[in-house]
């Protein structure tokens, strides 16, 4: 493969679990790096900042720069400074709300909210729900961060911003007016404008929904691992045509 080639890899569940890096991973991506290939990182989770990520990674000895990090919280900002919002309400962390302000200046409160953002909050407080669920009965439009319903750990599978959107839907009758993440239009157009039009592409990840569909989208080769979400035993008859199929990331990046 030519020295232009990108690859797109899912964390949970494809990388690691919680902080243990699975099947010696890190191994192999730093000898793809060292040989070439430009490393992205691409998450749907929103319970921590963009910092937090470049520091975790970095404590993995795994390779990263300014821009390796891709997540629901790059397209919200972006989205954002688009729409040239000036207060919206966000249901989420402390430190995903102080990124969202630092690098937009859109003011973060319930009143005069023009929009409400659902991300996963491990902070969550019956009162955010409420104020949440105020807004959008009062109508105005809410959008999730990401459709992930849970999030893979070592104790088992956790409650993710799809399980919190799907409590205020049901709660308010409302639908969300879409979401930012894996694998939306709006995450698929901003990796577009990363890849541009000449490079190879390959995304690795344990989602068909969410990894695979966004693969798909943006014309890389995908390949699934059997070491998140993804069993071969129980999924064997979703539509995998042209995806690699492995038991785990460091067994694919062998190959290559």
């Amino acid at each position: 493969m030519s020295n232009s080639s990108n690859i797109f890899l899912d964390l949970d569940g494809t990388v690691y679990v919680d902080n243990i890096v699975i099947n010696n991973a890190d191994e192999q991506i730093r000898r793809l790096k060292n040989n070439g290939f430009q490393i992205y990182y691409l998450t749907n989770n929103t319970s921590q900042n963009t910092e937090y990520y470049k520091s975790k990674l970095k404590k993995m000895n795994l390779p990263i720069s300014n821009d390796s990090i891709i997540s629901p919280t790059n397209v919200i900002i972006e989205w954002i400074k688009n729409k040239n919002y000036k207060t919206i309400y966000v249901l989420g962390v402390e430190d995903l709300k102080k990124e969202i302000i630092e690098k937009t200046q859109v003011k973060i409160n319930s009143k005069n909210a023009e929009c409400v953002i659902i991300a996963f909050d491990k902070e969550l407080t019956y009162k955010k729900l409420e104020e949440t669920c105020k807004l959008i009965n009062n109508g105005v439009p809410y959008y999730l961060s990401h459709i992930d319903n849970y999030c893979p750990t070592l104790n088992g599978n956790m409650p993710d911003c799809g399980s919190i959107g799907l409590m205020i839907e049901k709660t308010t009758g409302k639908i969300s007016n879409g979401h930012f993440g894996k694998p939306s239009e709006l995450m698929t157009s901003y990796i577009r404008k990363i890849i541009g039009d000449n490079n190879k592409n390959i995304l690795v990840g344990d989602r068909i929904q969410t990894d695979i569909a966004i693969g798909k989208k943006i014309g890389a080769e995908t390949v699934i691992v059997c070491s998140g979400e993804f069993k071969k035993d129980t999924e064997i008859n979703y539509n995998l045509e042209n995806t690699q199929i492995h038991n785990t990331l460091t067994d694919f990046l062998l190959t290559i």
